[in-house]
């Protein structure tokens, strides 16, 4: 993929979680590494996942689907919403992009990063 189209893809992303979360809120692109979701905000990303694969993913047996390829799943992307101190996680597929809102009571920034070189 060349550089022109990779910004467009990148740029349509970042659009589609801004709608998500409202035209004024401030988003901010975080690692999904440095983060912690609840088992509530597993579940629902397992839902999501299973629905999204059924639909778009033909063959890709939802039902075999583990909680960590479930997260797996939704971690293309992942902002934080300024305002409402939500998530939202975002899998890419084929030419679209899912997006899945964390409440802000279902997650939170690790506290043992590890070693920062």
């Amino acid at each position: 993929m060349n550089n022109s189209i990779k910004s467009d893809v990148t740029e349509e992303r970042v659009k589609i979680a801004e709608v998500m979360a409202g035209e004024s809120s401030v988003l901010h692109e975080l690692d999904f590494q440095d983060v912690a979701i609840s088992t509530v905000a597993v579940n629902t990303l397992k839902k999501a996942a299973s629905v999204v694969m059924q639909r778009f993913l033909p063959g890709s047996q939802p039902e075999k689907l583990t909680d960590s390829q479930a997260i797996a799943f939704f971690i293309d992307r992942v902002f934080w919403d300024q305002d409402s101190k939500g998530l939202i996680l975002c899998a890419d597929v084929a030419t679209r992009s899912f997006c899945i809102p964390i409440p802000r009571e279902h997650w939170h920034m690790k506290t043992d990063l590890g070693t920062i070189q």
